[in-house]
This record gives structure tokens, C-alpha cells and sequence, in this order.
């Protein structure tokens, strides 16, 4: 059964759909949702991650590793976990840095947390050299209970999410029904519970007749478990993603709208086309991430902005290092001038990925980086 004739039978049964049980079902419920079929990342898939675009991306994450290991006070057995490792390139980069501090990587064991058959087989063809005890799980709670470190970079945007939508100074759950007219999915609306809508009256005053609200409680839930475990075992969480950080009474107006977005071959498409073929996903909402972690009594460090924390952590410093080696070696006994042609065009290359990382106009302001720990 295909996946939107999945959602024509839930629609069927319930009379609607909610957008979290829609997103559930196309992205990883079914043998054919989008997470358990698609076969790569990067130019030859829907979208490309940072881990896609340059090694210096996982290496300064290893970097950030090595000081969080050595504050929880060097433990001799730490789990080094990745939530969606996507082709395993950001975990065989950062492992690339852990070798430079023989005892840390001596402590490592690798979890990556993945439900995707074919990116497994990429991870383990990416990592095979590691020589570092590896497991795949499908869910994070399944970790060990020990020291541990979680990376989890454009994971959360996956998450489902809730939407609400104010008209006539009330709030309503947004669904999924189908027309009776011509038989298309559209969008709908239901009433929600008395708690919830004087909750959502009271918090987001700014709201006004059109506005959408997005909630993801499966976000919730996990932040919830990584704080708990962090707080038990010790460790750090860092959580890397595009999305916003406002406080609901810091929002305007102009702060409410939909962010659920679907993605097929780098181009933006119809959210209800290509059910199970296009990736979906929405903004994250940092500020819910953050406040849920500090509610549970763990540290956290105030969201910043990926092009603050690359830098912070020496990614220019990297980056003209790498570009003065090749300055310095002899690549080949070619004329100096094509020599010196074929290093300034891999000079650039660098140059590019870096500035498409931290550069406000592409990834460096609109991801964000959250960290946690013990």
C-alpha cells in the first residue's frame, strides 16, 4: 500500500488526520515511508547536510568531544552517540580529531541511532576502518547506561510536530481531511480541549486571526530522556539544526506561521505531493528544546548561532591550516604554473565550504546550536 493511500485510509476511518500521525506515517511508520527507503543524501539525494559539505564541519565537532570528555573528568568507557548519522560522514570526520587523543578515542564506543537500512550499510562502509566497537539501534533510549555524548545534527527538524491555528481569537488543531468535491487532501480544522485553549491564550498574546502554531512533543519527549540520562550518568548533548529561538511573549505577530516544509530533488514541493517520496520536516523550535532541558535540572548553554560556534571552536583556524599544506607540498611534477592553478582551485574549494557553513546568507545564522550537559 502506498503511503498516501495509507493516509486515504486513516482519513477514512478517523474522518481526519493530524499533521503529527501524517508526518509519522510518511517519514517512518512504514516500509515505504521516507526514512526507511531513501538511499543517500548529498547531490544525489533530496537535501545535503553540513557533514556533506565539508570534513571541517565533524572535525571541530571532535574537537568540541575531546573538551566535553575531559570536563566530565576523562571517563576511561564514554558512548559516543549519533542520532540520524545520515552516510556516517560526520561521525568518520569527527573520529578523524579523536585520534589526536589516544586515550579519549581508546574510550569511545560508537551508537548511531538509525532506521534506515541502506544509510546503515553506508555508515558501516564509512566507519569500517575505525576499529571502535559500533552498534546501530533505532531508538536513543536504548543507549547504555553509562557516560555518554549525543550529536544530533539536523535530527530534530525530523521530528513530528502539532500545528494550531487561530481564527476568530480561538485555537483550533490543524488536520488533514478529505474533500468531497474531488477527492484531494486539504487542510481543516478542529476545536481542542478547554486546558490546552486557555493555555494557548494566554501564552501567545500576539497571536492574532491566521497565526499557526507548531509544537513537537516527540521533540519534548526526547529532551526530556537525554536530560534524565545526562543528569544520571554525565555527559553533554549537542544539538545542531535550523529553526528559532523566541520566547512565546517575545513573539509578534508576524512570528506565527507554518514551517512544515516537503523537499524532493533540492527543490521545496507541495507538502501532500509526493507522500513518501519528499522529505518533510519544520523549523525547530530552540526555545521549547532549551526550557524543557533547564526544567529537568541540567545545564544548558544558551543557543547560539552554528557560525558562533564554528568559529568559537577554531573552524578558521582549520581551515587555513589545510589551505597552507597545500601551499607547501609538491602535489606533482607538473609545470609550476598548473601546480599552482590546481592548488588555488583547491584552496577555493575550501574557502567555499567553509564560508557556505558559517556565512549569514547560507547556514551560518539560521542554524542553530544548542548545548546540554550534566
Amino acid at each position: 500500500m502506498s503511503i498516501e493511500s495509507k493516509i486515504r485510509q486513516l482519513i477514512e476511518q478517523n474522518g481526519y488526520i493530524t499533521c503529527d500521525i501524517l508526518m509519522q506515517e510518511v517519514l517512518n511508520l512504514n516500509p515505504t515511508s521516507y526514512y526507511k527507503q531513501v538511499k543517500s543524501l548529498a547531490s544525489e539525494g533530496d537535501f545535503v547536510t553540513a557533514p556533506e559539505i565539508s570534513q571541517l564541519f565533524g572535525e571541530i565537532i571532535g574537537l568540541w568531544c575531546i573538551k566535553e570528555w575531559q570536563r566530565i573528568g576523562c571517563p576511561k568507557s564514554l558512548s559516543l552517540v549519533e542520532l540520524g548519522p545520515g552516510r556516517g560522514l560526520l561521525m568518520r570526520d569527527l573520529l578523524r580529531t579523536a585520534k589526536l587523543v589516544p586515550k579519549f578515542y581508546k574510550a569511545l564506543s560508537i551508537e548511531l541511532i538509525e532506521i534506515n537500512q541502506n544509510f546503515i550499510a553506508h555508515q558501516k562502509a564509512n566507519l569500517q576502518d575505525i576499529n571502535l566497537p559500533i552498534s546501530h539501534r533505532s531508538f536513543v533510549e536504548d543507549i547504555p547506561k553509562k557516560p555518554t555524548i549525543i550529536i544530533a545534527n539536523e535530527f530534530f527538524d525530523a521530528m513530528t510536530i502539532k500545528q494550531y491555528i487561530k481564527v476568530k481569537e480561538l485555537w483550533y488543531e490543524r488536520i488533514f481531511v478529505v474533500q468531497p468535491v474531488d477527492g484531494r487532501i486539504k487542510y481543516d480544522k478542529i476545536s481542542i480541549n478547554k486546558p490546552l485553549q486557555e493555555y494557548l491564550l494566554r501564552t501567545h498574546i500576539e497571536a492574532k486571526d491566521g497565526a499557526v502554531l507548531e509544537e513537537s512533543y516527540k521533540s519534548i519527549e526526547i529532551i526530556k530522556f537525554i536530560a534524565q540520562h545526562l543528569k544520571t550518568l554525565s555527559g553533554s548533548c549537542l544539538i545542531i539544526d535550523y529553526g528559532y529561538d523566541i520566547a512565546p511573549n517575545d513573539r509578534t505577530r508576524y512570528q506565527y506561521n507554518p514551517t512544515l516544509q516537503a523537499v524532493k530533488n533540492h527543490q521545496y514541493c507541495p507538502i501532500l505531493e509526493n507522500l513518501g517520496e519528499a522529505d518533510l520536516s519544520a523549523h525547530v523550535d530552540f526555545y521549547t528544546l532549551k526550557t524543557v532541558a533547564k526544567n529537568s535540572k541540567i545545564n544548558v548553554i544558551d543557543t547560539i548561532a552554528q557560525r558562533d560556534f564554528l568559529i568559537e571552536n577554531g573552524i578558521l583556524l582549520r581551515k587555513q591550516t589545510l589551505q597552507d599544506k597545500l601551499n607547501n607540498r609538491h602535489l606533482s611534477k607538473l609545470p609550476l604554473e598548473v601546480e599552482f592553478e590546481k592548488v588555488s582551485k583547491q584552496a577555493g574549494i575550501i574557502e567555499k565550504q567553509v564560508e557556505r557553513l558559517i556565512s549569514p546568507k547560507q547556514m551560518g545564522t539560521l542554524f542553530k546550536v544548542l548545548q546540554i550537559m550534566n
